[in-house]
């Protein structure tokens, strides 16, 4: 279209209608003609009509890229699809921006069942299984070589324990005792006090390689006393027989030098002990007397060792003012006692 403008420096009739004229030219109604357009977007003016438009340079496309100057991506939706990685979906794009791709996580070691942690990954180092293999089969061997050297040098060797391993060794044993009681005479105890308490007790531990065995005896007689009716009478027995595994050393001493170290060794009022001859090896007495206002008790024991068997035999009276008792005979009691009971462990 041709423009019915002067030109420069010709005269302008700004109420000539202009064909060519553009809205964003032509002065809003109601607006002086040569005065500045208030309000109107000076972006919007075009100063550079006469100025050369910029066109940048060409860019070389890579091979298999579409005209245009940029990498097409397939549409989807109006959206561009990421490829999918890792065998997870990615997540369309969200407001013209790229979304980051997932990474799947590095795999979980297994749990150990049970406890709920993670293994731990084997060590370095090797296999040691060889290693404890050898070590257990030396053990056997070494085993095996102590256990053939014991059987040459003889079965009746030391024992660190109880000199030699016979338990039955010695003059004496408990073979064949299966009630203590049946080795001494319980009915001994009717001098003083005539009822019973009921039928003795007895224990008995049989012997074993480092233990000769050992059994016990308890018997008691009781009645209301015939001078004092708010006394009672009692009279009771206890007999204790040990044995020797093997010869005496030094960690298997007999019963008896335990017991000659307690009851001798106690002093006090009332106390007196002494020797006893004539019944095995050794032997030794101790008497204990109290006196109270209504009664009188009277501890005695008779304790002998001979070869391997240690007896001790013990008699506890309680007996009302005005009933005496003969120490003396108690002591004949209780030496008889051990006499019988020696005699009845002797071996055959």
């Amino acid at each position: 279209m041709t423009s019915s403008d002067p030109g420069p420096g010709g005269p302008h009739d700004p109420a000539k209608s202009q064909e060519t004229a553009q809205w964003w030219a032509t002065p809003p109604t109601g607006t002086d003609a040569g005065q500045p357009v208030q309000g109107a977007d000076p972006t919007m003016l075009n100063y550079n009509a006469g100025a050369m438009p910029y066109t940048p340079p060409a860019q070389a496309l890579p091979s298999g890229q579409p005209s245009g100057g940029y990498p097409q991506q397939p549409m989807s939706g109006g959206y561009p699809q990421q490829p999918i990685s890792g065998g997870y979906p990615q997540q369309p794009l969200s407001g013209g921006y790229p979304q980051p791709q997932y990474t799947p996580p590095p795999p979980t070691p297994p749990l150990v069942p049970g406890y709920g942690y993670p293994a731990q990954p084997p060590r370095p180092g090797g296999n040691k299984t060889g290693w404890i293999v050898g070590g257990v089969i030396g053990l056997v061997v070494i085993v095996g070589i102590v256990i053939g050297a014991v059987a040459l040098s003889g079965g009746d060797s030391p024992s660190p324990l109880g000199g030699d391993k016979k338990k039955n060794a010695g003059k004496y044993t408990m073979d064949g005792v299966t009630n203590g009681c049946t080795v001494i005479d319980t009915t001994v105890l009717n001098k003083w006090v005539a009822t019973s308490k009921g039928t003795p007790e007895h224990s008995e531990t049989k012997p074993t390689d480092y233990s000769g065995g050992r059994f016990e005896c308890r018997a008691g007689n009781e009645e209301a006393s015939k001078t004092d009716k708010y006394t009672t009478n009692t009279a009771d027995l206890t007999l204790d027989v040990s044995f020797l595994s093997g010869s005496s050393t030094a960690y298997n001493r007999p019963d008896y030098d335990m017991w000659k170290t307690t009851d001798t060794g106690t002093t006090g009022s009332g106390r007196t002990a002494g020797d006893v001859n004539g019944i095995g090896e050794a032997g030794y007495w101790s008497a204990k007397v109290d006196d109270w206002t209504y009664w009188t008790t009277t501890d005695y024991t008779v304790a002998v060792k001979d070869d391997n068997a240690s007896v001790k035999i013990n008699i506890r009276l309680r007996m009302a003012k005005g009933q005496d008792v003969s120490k003396d005979e108690i002591a004949q009691v209780c030496k008889d006692q051990a006499r019988k009971a020696l005699d009845n462990v002797k071996k055959k």
